[in-house]
């Protein structure tokens, strides 16, 4: 009987605790993060029509086209920039929206330009390049276009990961969602990283970045160059600054710089970009962002003279 009423207790408990979890994270914010639209062509990409705040003060927003960008796409009279890349343009959930690469940009920038923000966690250059073809109004209306380039960029197309690195619903069980998705990773080898495909460039993939850099260069205005800002990882602005080559793809991206007026801007060869700047060993912290967006912005100034 004592044992029978020990269990009574013990379940009655166990489910208090259950539901003061799911309430607590809820409460705080811990599952209010953006979702994704899957498919085989892109992988993944941000859902449109969406906005948040992770733990209720990281917030973000994504607009009618998955831009990260709090105003609808509606390219008006300013000189219009698309900001291509993956989590360093993204930001992810370490930060607020103002913090965010393309929010400083504009920022930096002023009222005479709009930034469109186009970017997901862990994409290469070959998903973005399927946005694009998705979406042939966007590169239509651009007066500029800034894509992001780090090494392994060619290599393939980054897959869905799953739920738990890219979700495409809101979790129903939030606080289990929350213990597999942020806890048991720590505690166990659990790979949910959001860290894009590496690898040599595939032709077919080059060839396809060819293709897109000329309708770039055909679609945008073509009075100024548009930009490639190749993106170091942290060993990599090491291999930089002792003098070697960091870049495995960079004799491609020269030669088809030339051929379609693109300006490349090497951030590691940029003496204000340093170690410090990294939170970890790949994505830039809040300063590094900003760092980043001064970079930027004067070359899209100096490319418009």
């Amino acid at each position: 009987m004592r044992l029978r009423h020990a269990i009574s207790w013990g379940s009655l408990g166990l489910c208090g605790l259950l539901v003061t979890g799911e309430i607590g994270v809820r409460v705080l914010g811990m599952v209010d993060f953006p979702l994704f639209a899957v498919d085989e062509e892109i992988g993944y990409v941000p859902k449109p029509n969406q906005r948040g705040c992770f733990l209720n003060r990281r917030c973000w927003v994504f607009n009618d086209y998955s831009m990260g960008t709090t105003a609808a796409w509606s390219p008006n009279a300013h000189t219009n920039i698309l900001l291509i890349g993956n989590s360093i343009v993204m930001g992810g959930d370490h930060f607020d929206q103002p913090e965010r690469l393309g929010p400083l940009l504009q920022t930096k920038l002023g009222d005479g330009f709009a930034v469109w923000p186009i970017a997901s966690n862990g994409w290469t250059n070959v998903n973005e390049i399927v946005y694009f073809e998705r979406h042939p109004d966007v590169l239509a209306r651009a007066n500029c276009v800034v894509w992001e380039f780090m090494r392994g960029g060619l290599s393939s197309r980054t897959p869905w990961a799953g739920q738990y690195v890219w979700p495409e619903e809101r979790p129903l069980w939030a606080l289990g969602y929350v213990l597999r998705r942020f806890i048991l990773p720590r505690l166990f080898h659990i790979d949910t990283h959001e860290l894009p495909m590496q690898g040599a460039p595939d032709p077919r993939n080059l060839a396809n970045f060819e293709a897109t850099l000329a309708r770039f260069a055909r679609d945008t205005d073509g009075a100024h160059p548009d930009i490639l800002f190749l993106y170091p990882d942290k060993e990599q602005l090491r291999l930089a600054r002792s003098g070697g080559e960091w870049l495995p793809e960079r004799r491609d991206l020269e030669r088809l710089a030339r051929q379609y007026h693109f300006k490349l801007v090497d951030i590691a060869s940029y003496a204000q970009w340093t170690e410090s700047l990294y939170r970890e060993e790949t994505h830039p912290g809040t300063e590094g962002n900003r760092v980043l967006a001064d970079i930027l912005s004067t070359a899209i100034r100096e490319s418009q003279q």
